[in-house]
């Protein structure tokens, strides 16, 4: 038999000691990746999601976005405190303002359909203040408007999920106090 004949060596015999598939390995990987990428290529055509996933694929994180394998951490987002208190949902998922008087959280602008956000007040020096919220803020029975932490310096955390079709921030979990 020719040893350049195609296909592989019987068991337990290579030329090279090698695994005879190791070196099938290599382009068959790289062509998955390519389709994988031309895959993304056309849900980019398609959507917006698609554009993330080709976005993900084909570039590095942005210098506002840490990424360790298994997860990516969008950067935290300082809100202005002010007696009307202006937040961006378009800049992330993690929003943080310290209030230093009673406040209206103001409706998120450019949400987006499923979007969760957290939003850590910190009650600042002279406190305690309360915080009322905008008109596209909906609370439940069973989680209802969340009362502030009264002590200075202590944090509570306030998570939300937008709901497009009842166009609401719904308040999905509330922890407060820490400090």
């Amino acid at each position: 038999m020719d040893s350049n004949a195609a296909g592989p060596p019987a068991s337990g015999s290579s030329a090279s000691g090698a695994d005879p598939h190791r070196t099938e390995r290599g382009p068959v990987e790289t062509v998955n990746r390519r389709m994988i990428l031309k895959h993304a290529v056309g849900l980019a055509a398609v959507g917006t999601a698609g554009a993330v996933v080709l976005e993900a694929m084909a570039s590095p994180a942005s210098a506002s976005t840490t990424s360790d394998p298994g997860a990516v951490a969008p950067a935290v987002v300082a809100l202005a405190d002010a007696p009307v208190i202006v937040m961006d949902a378009s800049l992330g998922n993690d929003f943080r303002v310290t209030i230093a008087a009673n406040r209206t959280m103001g409706n998120p602008s450019n949400p987006v359909d499923g979007q969760k956000i957290v939003i850590e007040v910190t009650q600042g020096a002279g406190g305690p203040f309360t915080l009322t919220w905008g008109s596209s803020y909906e609370f439940s029975t069973g989680l209802p408007q969340p009362t502030l932490s009264k002590t200075a310096g202590q944090t509570d955390l306030l998570g939300f999920i937008y709901n497009a079709g009842r166009g609401a921030w719904l308040l999905a979990a509330y922890v407060n106090g820490f400090d």
